[in-house]
């Protein structure tokens, strides 16, 4: 009997932790699982990266940057300076998307949009921010 007991104190235990810290992520991310650089309020440090490159350069660094990360490239459209991928997460093997945009400017300058948006639930924990977080500082340091 004092195992059993044991057991189903123990289990509350860890059931009230797990849940506690739910509440605590809850109230630290936004409850949002679609994230643009540029375009979402709830992460204003999210902008679109501007490069003195051209854009095909930048398109070529994007996409070597994507498969280095293990994702599943979907499209890549150099014309229109669009990739697009899908990333495993690796724990619960969630599938998240991921969009690439590159867009020419002025010379040899280009600009970089990401919009990484995960397909399952309401919240994701920071997980689509702190992978475009991810992504840029990589492209950063390839170009």
């Amino acid at each position: 009997m004092r195992i059993v007991k044991k057991i189903l104190l123990t289990g509350g235990l860890l059931f009230a932790m797990l849940l506690g810290g739910l509440l605590i992520s809850s109230l630290i991310w936004p409850r949002i699982n679609d994230v643009k650089t540029g375009e979402t309020p709830e992460y204003p440090e999210l902008q679109p990266q501007y490069f003195s490159v051209a854009a095909y350069k930048a398109f070529d660094a994007a996409l070597a940057t994507a498969r280095d990360f293990g994702w599943e490239i979907l499209r890549e459209d150099r014309q229109a300076g669009e990739i697009e991928a899908v990333e495993t997460t690796r724990v619960l093997r969630f599938k998240d998307d991921v969009t690439i945009t590159i867009k020419p400017s002025v010379g040899e300058n280009c600009t970089v949009y990401v919009h990484s948006r995960s397909r399952m639930g309401k919240g994701d924990f920071g997980t689509n921010a702190r992978r475009i977080l991810r992504f840029q500082a990589e492209l950063a340091k390839r170009l």
